[in-house]
């Protein structure tokens, strides 16, 4: 009977032992997942788990003019939508200087294998002969695509956001250097488009001419054309055409 008595203690033992053995593998994985949870994030976004992506590139304002780096900060999944990258920040340092101005607060989402050209475009948007650039908001199936706008702005030698660009609605801009004219298309719907035709004034957009198209009933599409006369703009054109 002792003996038995013996066995029983032991095995009660090594169960109790083996219990507490599992409880601290637990605590470990916990630990972890909470640490990395709560990661700090530095203000740029950089080395932090929310924020693994960063893009760059050179940006040539003018030939006598020192070059900008433009720094684009992203984040993937789970913050993006699945494909997609979320830029949300976006800095202009010259090559030589400390003249850096940061743009945060951006949602611009772009194909993971987008190249850069698509969403991050460099031209002169205003015509006075110096480089600027704009970020794509977010790409569409159709032609309306909307932009974040930077002008370079001399005076200060270094770019500002272009708030009169963006709401202005400049959807699916042509900058023609030639003519100096900015030419937006739109889609709202099937044989529902139209165009405006922009010239720069003073620094400012200035609305010159409006083609919108839409049905007039099941067979014909009617284009209203509007044109800014005497700082009016007035309709001096309607056409219809006959659909199939």
């Amino acid at each position: 009977m002792a003996s038995s008595s013996m066995i029983f203690v032991i095995l009660f033992i090594l169960i109790i032992l083996s219990g507490c053995g599992e409880e601290p593998d637990a605590e470990v994985r916990d630990d972890h997942q909470v640490e990395y949870e709560s990661a700090p994030i530095d203000s740029m976004g950089i080395e932090s788990a929310a924020s693994p992506g960063l893009t760059q590139c050179t940006l040539s304002v003018r030939s006598d003019l020192e070059p900008f780096e433009i720094s684009l900060y992203w984040v993937g999944h789970p913050e993006a939508v699945p494909g997609f990258r979320l830029a949300h920040t976006l800095t202009a340092e010259p090559l030589i200087g400390d003249s850096i101005v940061v743009f945060d607060g951006l949602e611009s989402n772009y194909y993971e294998n987008s190249e850069l050209q698509d969403y991050l475009i460099a031209e002169d948007m205003n015509f006075d002969g110096y480089t600027d650039f704009r970020l794509m908001q977010f790409p569409t199936a159709g032609p309306n695509t909307y932009w974040y706008f930077w002008l370079f702005d001399p005076d200060t030698g270094t770019f500002f956001r272009s708030m009169e660009f963006e709401e202005s609605s400049l959807v699916s801009p042509e900058f023609d250097q030639g003519s100096k004219m900015i030419k937006c298309f739109h889609r709202d719907g099937m044989g529902i488009y139209g165009t405006e035709y922009y010239f720069i004034e003073e620094g400012h957009l200035l609305l010159v001419r409006s083609e919108q198209t839409e049905f007039q009933g099941p067979d014909s599409l009617i284009t209203t054309v509007t044109e800014l006369v005497n700082d009016e703009m007035i309709v001096t054109e309607r056409n219809v055409q006959e659909v199939d």
